[in-house]
């Protein structure tokens, strides 16, 4: 696993925020919380890249989704993509976004937010590129283009498994007292 303590404890604020900022046609849909997962459960399973579905916005409000590689790390999803595209150009002038994970009808994972853009100049990307070789991916720098990754700063993340007990890392109706959205 890429995250640190802090980062988990980070992530599993923002899944119980998420769980109780939910509409209630989304809260009963997902079955949250018993069918929600926990940061330890997200961190455990979303190992390697992972094809996902990235939403953006053009300048005249359209939405754009297409499937795209991802990576978890550090608690969160990074995109590697090249400048050029246009889903860069989008996040770089309107860095609202979505991503959607799922495996089937038994897992799935929304996250909406904000992307920023990471280039060869930044601290992070030297980390980002080795764990995207790790995977077994070719680094971004060979790509052809400039090639960058997209940070995803998410103000929501929902999460649904039909199996929730199936997955490793603690389930998070089996943490010491409740969620913080729930009275004690």
């Amino acid at each position: 696993m890429h995250e640190t303590v802090e980062e988990r404890q980070r992530l599993q604020a923002l899944l119980e925020d998420s769980i109780g900022r939910a509409s209630p046609f989304l809260r009963t849909s997902f079955e949250m919380p018993e069918h929600s997962l926990s940061a330890a459960q997200l961190a455990a399973h979303l190992r390697g890249s992972l094809t996902v579905a990235l939403g953006t916005v053009t300048a005249s409000g359209e939405p754009r989704v297409a499937p795209i590689n991802a990576l978890f790390l550090h608690a969160t999803f990074y995109v590697p993509t090249v400048a050029e595209a246009a889903r860069a150009r989008h996040i770089a002038r309107r860095p609202a976004t979505s991503l959607t994970y799922f495996e089937g009808t038994d897992l799935a994972i929304i996250v909406h937010g904000r992307a920023t853009i990471i280039g060869a100049d930044h601290p992070d990307f030297a980390g980002l590129d080795a764990a995207q070789v790790e995977c077994g991916n070719q680094s971004v720098r060979g790509w052809q283009g400039h090639g960058i990754y997209l940070h995803l700063h998410p103000d929501r993340l929902y999460t649904f498994a039909r199996d929730p007990g199936a997955l490793p890392g603690d389930r998070l109706s089996e943490r010491d007292g409740p969620p913080a959205h729930e009275p004690p």
